[in-house]
Formats: C-alpha cells, sequence, structure tokens
C-alpha cells in the first residue's frame, strides 16, 4: 500500500482492475485523503504508448467544425480578457480549435501535441505553429503566454504535478489557465461497478486516463503548482447518468476494440471532415449547455477548471 502521488497520503486502496487497453489489466487504487484514483504501479511508457495507435486522431477529423467552433467561441472569452495575446492549446491534436481563435480573435495561437503525426497533419491542414513534445518540456521561454488552454490532457500525463508547474512556467503574471479534466470518480465508476458485480475488468471511458481526479486533488495540485482564483464546475450531467448505467447502452464504449497500427495519407483523411455547419446554432446549443455548469455538484462526468497564475 503506497502514498497517494497527488497528495502524498493515503495509504492508498484497491479500487477495482482496469483494462488500459485490450490485453492490459492493471490495478486502481484510490486515496482517501484526496480522493484521486490512480494505477498501482503505474503503467510503464511502452504501455501507455500503446493505447495511442498512429491514427488515434482520426476522430479530430470527423469533429473538425465543432473543434473549430470551440476556438472561435474561445475567441470570444479571449478578446474579453484582452484585446490581443498568446494562447497556448496542449494536446492540440491537428490544432483546429487553434485555427479557430487564430481566426476570429487578434490572438497569437501555438500547439502542443505529442503524435508527431498528428503535429504534422494539423500544420499542413490549419496552417498553425504545432510543436511535438510533453508539455513539461515545451521549447518557449518562460512567460511566453497569456493564456494555457488544455483540453482533456491532464488525465493523460504520467505526472500532472510536473505538467501543471510547467504551464506556470509558460504562463506571464495574470495569466490563465483554463482546462477541462475528467471528474475522476465518476469516470470510473462503471468500471468500479462491473468489477464489483462481474469481477471483470473493462477499459476506462476514454482510453490512456492515467488518473482520476476528484474536485479536492485537483485543487491542491492546483495550489501546489502556483495557481490561484481556482474555479472549478461540473458539468456533462447526462454523461453522469450513463456513468451511473442508468441510460441504455450506457457501458457500450467500454468493451475494448481492434487497435489499427498505420496512419493514412492526409488527403484520405480530409474525406472525413463533415460539411460546415451553421454557427449561430452551434453557439445558442453552447451558451444552453454552459448554463448546466454547477460549483455545487458532482454528478457530471467532467470539470471546466479556470485559475490564473
Amino acid at each position: 500500500m503506497s502514498a497517494c502521488p497527488l497528495c502524498l497520503g493515503g495509504p492508498a486502496r484497491f479500487a477495482c482492475k482496469v483494462l488500459l487497453y485490450a490485453d492490459c489489466e492493471l490495478e486502481i487504487h484510490d486515496c482517501p485523503d484526496c480522493g484521486a484514483a490512480f494505477y498501482s504501479p503505474a503503467p510503464s511508457p511502452e504501455q501507455i504508448g500503446l493505447c495511442y495507435p498512429a491514427q488515434y486522431f482520426e476522430g479530430f477529423f470527423k469533429q473538425y467544425w465543432q473543434d473549430y467552433y470551440k476556438g472561435r467561441s474561445l475567441a470570444l472569452s479571449l478578446a474579453r480578457l484582452r484585446p490581443s495575446g498568446a494562447l497556448l492549446d496542449v494536446g492540440c491534436a491537428l490544432g483546429t480549435l487553434l485555427a479557430g481563435a487564430r481566426d476570429h480573435s487578434a490572438w497569437k495561437v501555438s500547439g502542443l501535441e505529442l503524435s508527431r503525426e498528428a503535429a504534422d497533419m494539423g500544420r499542413e491542414l490549419n496552417n498553425v505553429e504545432i510543436v511535438s513534445a510533453p508539455v513539461a518540456l515545451a521549447p518557449w521561454p518562460d512567460a511566453s503566454f497569456d493564456c494555457v488552454h488544455m483540453n482533456n490532457v491532464l488525465e493523460h500525463e504520467s505526472d500532472p504535478q510536473a505538467a501543471l508547474r510547467a504551464a506556470v512556467r509558460l504562463l506571464k503574471d495574470g495569466g490563465r489557465l483554463v482546462m477541462s479534466v475528467p471528474n475522476g470518480p465518476v469516470d470510473l465508476l462503471p468500471n468500479r461497478i462491473l468489477y464489483r458485480r462481474e469481477g471483470r475488468a473493462a477499459l476506462s471511458r476514454h482510453g490512456g486516463h492515467l488518473f482520476f481526479f476528484s474536485r479536492r486533488s485537483l485543487t491542491l495540485i492546483l495550489e501546489e503548482a502556483g495557481f490561484k482564483d481556482i474555479s472549478i464546475l461540473c458539468f456533462h450531467f447526462k454523461m453522469g447518468m450513463k456513468a451511473r448505467g442508468w441510460l441504455p447502452g450506457a457501458w457500450r464504449r467500454l468493451q475494448p476494440s481492434p487497435m489499427k497500427r498505420d496512419a493514412l495519407p492526409l488527403e484520405e483523411y480530409r474525406r472525413l471532415i463533415p460539411p460546415k455547419p451553421g454557427w449561430a446554432l452551434y453557439r445558442l446549443r453552447q451558451l444552453w449547455r454552459r448554463l448546466w455548469r454547477a460549483s455545487w455538484s458532482d454528478f457530471g462526468c467532467d470539470f471546466a477548471v479556470t485559475a490564473e497564475k
């Protein structure tokens, strides 16, 4: 029984077994002090790498306009923060969000993406600066950015504290971190239930999650990294219902599927991009969904986090 790697409390307790990917069954332990859960022992770098076959980013072509409009919406928020500045998107995949933010604001945009194939395709597809490197090794000087954006990235980091410290280093004083992170206890709930009922391990809700953060554990590591004015809002309440198995087919995606190994040429992926939808309808839907964000409830599947350096 080991100490929690996030808060150093504990000792951590066995929670369940989970498939990191097909044929890789590992134990999950959780911390009674901060409420986070994690693999124990931690997966090796080789095991983590197998969570991301060469074409794992294929889905980003299918949701191209969704990501572009997310960037356009972010541009509106950035303009309220300041008229111009520098934005870094960590885990930017194809850089489509960056393209949306660039095209609709006066901000300069840059991206970090671990997948070299995704970074190469993103530079060609969206004409944005994308560096293929982990955030802890980001090549920019200190205080280079006014905003760091991290969408569903922190839970994939083998050292989340180092990732947050790197974000602090890259931000200017008064700079803002905008981050979305799965609500760990809800994210892991189907795996706990299946293991308790049937004694079997299943895939986590999204492959490659190494940490399952509670609200308390997120607050602790953000403060430790040097962030202040931390806001954590819970959302995706329908997904929270699915995580509890309350909706038909809720756990269908928890079964492993064959992993493809070879990436396709960019032109073949381009065919996956759907027709461009209307911006006004997307924006109305987004504003409606934002009404359903709560600081007082942890029922939903995800957290929206903002903090300042």
